[in-house]
């Protein structure tokens, strides 16, 4: 008979509810059978004690707990959602399943408390899609003892418990009668608790978005399922972009025209000496005549997101993960169009951006050069550069995209040699929230630094190759990062609710001066229009721009390059008048 129980690992070791006690004999006769309602209660006040201190602190600030009013309105909602979690797990909770279920959520809400509590992170289908799309790497950054140990008391040993625990049997009619009185008394209370409090309740979630994101396991399954339900929509053809697309030939220029993006992860304007930063994070390139953009928008606080996004013709506001990939992006809008079109990767992967072009990751294989014990430095993606463009000039024009690990965390002293150890002390752990701050920040500059000195190395390499080609540079940071302010750490919050920490990023760019001259950009052009508000959506249009690619998909008042010549002449008319 199916019932609404949860069953013990022995058929034996079940009775039902109406006959005598029975203990079952695999069992200590001290451990006496629960029903499946006490044993799901139970775990519904474990998840809301142990695993939702995230949430009570945020809820706590934000109410004033001097009066009785907010107390009991804490109070009535902490009931609330007792009722709701209990109920809830009753009615999942079939016979079989129930146990494996139970220790499941235990399992997950403990792994999700810990990150919560530890970083500030808020849990969405973005932070799950992360998570999904994680590489060994990565997640052995994230792991610590501090992990395990959370994971041991919060999550192992309830689980244990609950899965020794004898479960009485119970026959359907009683157990359909006691869910039906769970659910009208949370129905009861809810209404109460509304009417007494609807107006704390409204200005709570209006002005503390992020409570939702807090709330465990809730935030779990509504970031799963936000996930399942993109994915699971039927796979269509793809949407081709800028099937029209055309170059013409560079009026007087006979060299191949070679675009170097330097894609970077997790930098944040904010530590940028170009920007304004007092710290000199970007000594190296001193003297190098790059022009830097210091208010700029990412399209998204996690790299699922943004890479995606800088690369769609959609635009953040009508961006998706699901819509950019059932469409063509850049890359594949300039491959049709006649440019050689190369991805150099040192990351996790391309998010999909990539598959339809030459795809390659110097650092596999061999570890050596600039490589650790684990990984490689980003400085293997200026050898995969040059190596990929060794050899005669076709005369062909290619896009290099140079795909960083760039300040990556939260095993930020990872991301760059010893030799570069500019500042100091350093955090060299991943327990990042455990450092004192200075030192927390002297690891993250240290990363930047290098990429830095990545950068301008690229740019001396390609000042070197001047005579054989026209090179542009342009580096563009994935999104930014928080550290420890407001007792956030890392990235990926929602949108409307990151900091400026995660989404001011840097971006900065470079041209030989056949690139400048190729693109009618004089002395000063670019510098002059530095200073705008730019975002990820520029990067699209930005590269067909640089290539001269004619397309209904291109969009001028969005390419940097169009807005200098603008600029320059307007510049021109106001002096000639």
């Amino acid at each position: 008979m199916a019932a609404l129980l949860l069953s013990s690992d022995d058929a034996q070791c079940s009775v039902w509810l109406h006959q005598p006690e029975h203990v079952c004999p695999m069992t200590p006769r001290s451990i006496r059978p629960v029903s499946a309602a006490a044993l799901c209660g139970a775990t519904a006040l474990w998840l809301l004690v142990v695993d939702n201190a995230g949430f009570w602190r945020t809820l706590w600030a934000a109410r004033d707990l001097s009066s009785s009013r907010s107390i009991l309105a804490v109070v009535a909602l902490a009931a609330v959602l007792w009722l709701l979690f209990s109920l809830i797990l009753r009615m999942l909770c079939w016979r079989w399943v129930g146990k494996p279920l139970l220790a499941t959520v235990l399992l997950v809400s403990a792994l999700a408390a810990h990150f919560i509590g530890n970083y500030g992170v808020l849990i969405d289908k973005g932070m799950i899609r992360n998570v999904l799309e994680t590489d060994w790497r990565e997640a052995a950054d994230l792991s610590s003892a501090a992990l395990w140990w959370d994971f041991a008391w919060r999550g192992l040993l309830p689980a244990a418990l609950l899965l020794a625990m004898p479960v009485k049997r119970q026959p359907w009619p009683t157990v359909a009668a006691g869910v039906a009185r769970h659910a009208l008394a949370l129905t009861l209370l809810l209404l109460a608790a509304l009417a007494a409090f609807y107006a704390d309740y409204a200005a709570a979630a209006r002005n503390h978005r992020e409570l939702r994101h807090l709330l465990t396991p809730t935030n779990v399954a509504n970031g799963f399922v936000g996930l399942w339900k993109g994915r699971a929509r039927p796979a269509a053809a793809l949407i081709t972009v800028g099937a029209d697309a055309v170059r013409p030939a560079a009026a007087g220029s006979r060299k191949p025209l070679l675009v170097v993006l330097v894609v970077g992860e997790t930098a944040r304007a904010a530590n940028f000496s170009l920007g304004g930063y007092a710290r000199a994070t970007n000594q190296a390139l001193a003297g190098k005549g790059v022009v830097y953009f210091d208010k700029v928008t990412s399209c998204g606080t996690d790299t699922a997101t943004s890479l995606p996004c800088m690369f769609s013709d959609l635009g953040a506001q009508r961006f998706s993960v699901a819509a950019a990939a059932a469409r063509e992006n850049a890359l594949d809008v300039l491959q049709r169009a006649g440019v050689a079109v190369r991805w150099l990767d040192n990351n996790s992967g391309c998010k999909g951006v990539c598959q339809r072009v030459d795809t390659q990751f110097p650092g596999q294989g061999a570890m050596a050069g600039p490589c650790g014990p684990e990984e490689c430095f980003d400085e293997v993606l200026l050898r995969g550069l040059r190596t990929a463009m060794t050899g005669p000039a076709t005369g062909k024009d290619s896009l290099v995209v140079l795909h960083m690990k760039g300040s990556h965390g939260p095993a930020y002293y990872k991301r760059y040699p010893s030799g570069a150890r500019r500042f100091a002390p350093t955090c060299d752990t991943n327990q990042i929230q455990s450092c004192e701050r200075q030192a927390l920040i002297n690891t993250y500059d240290n990363g930047i630094a290098y990429t830095s000195e990545v950068i301008a190395q690229t740019i001396d390499w390609l000042a070197g190759e001047s005579d054989r080609r026209d090179s542009l540079l342009l580096y563009v940071s994935d999104h930014g990062e928080s550290l420890g302010e407001g007792k956030v750490y890392l990235h990926g919050l929602p949108m409307l609710l990151a900091p400026a920490e995660q989404t001011g990023i840097p971006m900065m760019a470079w041209l030989s001066a056949g690139a400048a001259q190729r693109l009618q950009l004089g002395a000063g052009a670019l510098q002059g229009v530095a200073g705008g508000s730019y975002s990820h959506d520029n990067l699209f249009h930005t590269l067909l721009g640089a290539f001269g690619t004619q397309t209904q998909a291109y969009r001028p008042e969005l390419d940097l390059w169009a807005a200098a010549r603008a600029a320059r002449r307007t510049r021109e008319t106001a002096a000639t008048r």
